[in-house]
């Protein structure tokens, strides 16, 4: 019956996965391709950045950086992203279907996590969510077996503190999931001396990996700004969970189930109950950064071990037999499969990618260029980027925090930050403000139509920004996708 299982919710992940893919254009989102510049400009040599020079925290796992490396050094990495992200979905789909004693629970939850868009929309981002997943997953199947290996407790405590010290490196928020795990494992057999060693093994781990983070960079990750929260984030970001929970009601039947039992069990701590408030914990600090649009990035690595212990819980919990499995899907399945997360027009990041290409052939070398999401645009061209938010640029990100306290929502549309920078070409959406006629000039006839569609071309008035006069032929060094020879100015 394995097999048969595995079959079938495979191959729905992956019609969905596809499904997605198109939607999207078979492009990453902007965060994918922030994080293969990045990589790009490791694997030449520049160090972490995105803008050379400039030491920006973007990348939140060394692991999965270290993956991408190797995928920019071919053409099509951002297929080979995508490739990557179905390998990682289904290598997680087997590990819940493998992972509960009870053939039917494993195959219940892997079939939801299967169904579930979310899930499947992960592979086009193109981030760290799905290798993530796979890491927590295998953790808590090697604590299931190390709590099962009764007579082996010193192979055991060796083995999980190992998966604990690397938690950092696949994910720097899994720190909060492996502390209350280890402290679980630790307070379950206190009196032995040697169940304190995973705890002591995450916390070395979890300090190591972020004190050298912190020495580097000196900053916050700026996949957390704007940073402190505020409460029109957080209130932001508890509907967006609310709204997860909504369109999966086995996660809260199973949360309410758990709680009860851990109520009836008068609260003690044991090897399970920490895993449990690990994930707890991740949920939660998920609605602090990023102004709330947080939750659905790390909801994604929540997804596997979440449905795996709801369906175990509701499993225990009741005592009933396929029919009670049965009736959850029915009232599981429909919402989570008709369920993807808003995505951008694939129009629009395909006219990201090919704008990228043609800047990296035509923009003179050292253009700076200002735009909202700026990921595909600095990756196919090489130049260096502001954008409206301050992800990839600090200055503007320094602004922002200058000109507080600001309305998150109408930060994402106050282009005023990154236009003090003062970039030489600025690219604006069909519904996104204009530049000052004062200092810019709209240049929409020198990129051509078919590749603008509805972004506007602002040129600084002052400045050259293209390569135009005849005569005079050298390399391009800046783009990654750019013929041998182009065109410059004679001077």
């Amino acid at each position: 019956m394995r097999p048969l299982f595995a079959l079938v919710s495979v191959v729905l992940f992956l019609a969905l996965a596809a499904a997605a893919c198109l939607r999207s254009g078979v492009q990453l989102d902007d965060a994918g391709y922030v994080a293969l510049h990045v990589a790009d400009n490791v694997r030449h040599g520049h160090g972490i950045v995105f803008n050379p020079g400039e030491r920006r925290d973007l990348v939140d796992s060394p692991l999965w950086l270290g993956l991408l490396t190797v995928f920019t050094a071919s053409e099509h990495a951002s297929l080979l992203v995508q490739f990557a992200g179905m390998i990682l979905g289904t290598a997680v789909l087997l590990l819940v279907l493998a992972g509960p004693r009870l053939l039917v629970a494993g195959a219940c939850a892997s079939l939801f996590l299967g169904l579930d868009g979310l899930f499947a929309a992960g592979v086009t981002t193109g981030g760290s969510g799905l290798l993530a997943a796979a890491y927590l997953v295998a953790f808590q199947l090697h604590l299931r077996r190390a709590r099962s290996r009764e007579d082996e407790p010193r192979h055991a405590d060796r083995t999980i503190a190992i998966w604990a010290s690397v938690a950092p490196l696949v994910r720097y928020e899994l720190a909060l999931v492996v502390l209350p795990a280890m402290l679980g494992w630790a307070l379950a057999d206190w009196r032995r001396p040697r169940a304190w060693l995973p705890l002591g093994a995450a916390v070395a781990g979890c300090a190591l990996c972020l004190g050298m983070r912190a020495a580097y960079f000196d900053a916050w990750p700026a996949y957390w700004e704007p940073w402190p929260p505020s409460r029109a984030g957080v209130e932001s970001a508890l509907r967006a969970l609310g709204d997860v929970l909504v369109r999966r009601p086995l996660l809260g039947i199973g949360i309410v189930v758990a709680a009860a039992a851990w109520v009836r069990g008068q609260c003690r701590a044991t090897r399970a109950t920490g895993f449990g408030w690990g994930l707890v914990a991740l949920a939660g600090f998920s609605l602090l950064p990023q102004a709330g649009r947080d939750v659905e990035r790390n909801v994604l690595i929540l997804l596997a071990p979440a449905y795996l212990l709801a369906v175990e819980a509701v499993w225990r919990g009741t005592r009933t037999r396929l029919g009670l499995v049965a009736a959850l899907l029915l009232v599981v399945a429909q919402p989570a499969r008709t369920w993807f997360p808003g995505a951008a027009n694939p129009q629009t990041r395909t006219a990201q990618v090919k704008i990228g290409q043609w800047l990296g052939e035509h923009a003179l070398p050292g253009t700076v260029v200002g735009a909202r999401q700026v990921g595909a645009l600095g990756y196919y061209s090489g130049l260096e980027m502001e954008d409206v938010e301050g992800q990839v640029s600090p200055r503007v990100a320094a602004a922002r925090r200058a000109l507080r306290p600001v309305n998150d929502v109408s930060t994402a549309h106050d282009f005023s930050p990154m236009l003090r920078q003062e970039p030489d070409l600025v690219l604006t959406g069909s519904r996104e403000p204009v530049p000052s006629s004062i200092l810019y000039v709209p240049d929409m006839e020198a990129v051509p139509e078919a590749l603008r569609g509805e972004f506007g071309v602002y040129r600084w008035a002052a400045n050259p920004v293209w390569r135009v006069a005849p005569g005079n032929f050298v390399p391009a060094r800046n783009s990654r996708r750019a013929p041998a020879l182009v065109v410059v100015p004679a001077h």
